[in-house]
């Protein structure tokens, strides 16, 4: 029994670990989104309540 507690142990750890790594990655390619949009020539699509990039995939409310 204790060694599967040990085993519960390790795997938490690896979660834990392997979170802070995808936390970090998406860190990242939020901040590599949001400079791609904010360097985009942008072309939107409009509807009735939103506008959004054809090319970005930005979305801009037309409500004030």
């Amino acid at each position: 029994m204790i060694q599967e507690g040990e085993n519960s142990l390790d795997r938490v750890i690896q979660i834990n670990v392997e979170m802070k790594e995808l936390e970090a990655q998406l860190d990242q390619l939020r901040k590599e989104l949001s400079w791609l949009r904010e360097n985009c020539a942008h072309e939107f699509e409009k509807k009735e309540y939103i506008q959004k990039c054809l090319k970005c995939q930005l979305i801009e409310s037309l409500q004030w």
